[in-house]
């Protein structure tokens, strides 16, 4: 089951409003899903995740997001398996960000 609720416009605002807990977190293009990504504790949290992600420092393709979603887990590793399967099973593949550069 993918991340429901609110879709969140990716912008400094909202992302500094983001929760300081552990999670998934999925980034997207338009409607197109891009990311999807664990905060799991240790200092790391949604609004950290998300923050490097907004400030470039997860990667070139990653700050082009427009919105964002979010769920708090204390799962976040099993969790982050299970989204990124479920889309593998639709599309075939990792979502474009999840994909390392070659």
């Amino acid at each position: 089951m993918p991340i429901s609720g609110k879709r969140y416009v990716f912008n400094k605002k909202n992302v500094d409003k983001s929760p300081t807990k552990t999670g998934v977190f999925a980034l997207y293009d338009g409607t197109t899903l891009i990311f999807i990504g664990r905060a799991t504790d240790k200092g790391v949290t949604i609004r950290s995740k998300l923050q490097d992600h907004l400030e470039g420092r997860e990667g070139e393709s990653t700050p082009r997001a427009t919105h964002y979603k979010r769920e708090e887990t204390k799962s976040s590793v099993s969790r982050e398996i299970e989204l990124l399967a479920e889309y593998k099973d639709s599309f075939g593949g990792s979502p474009r960000a999840n994909v390392p550069a070659v």
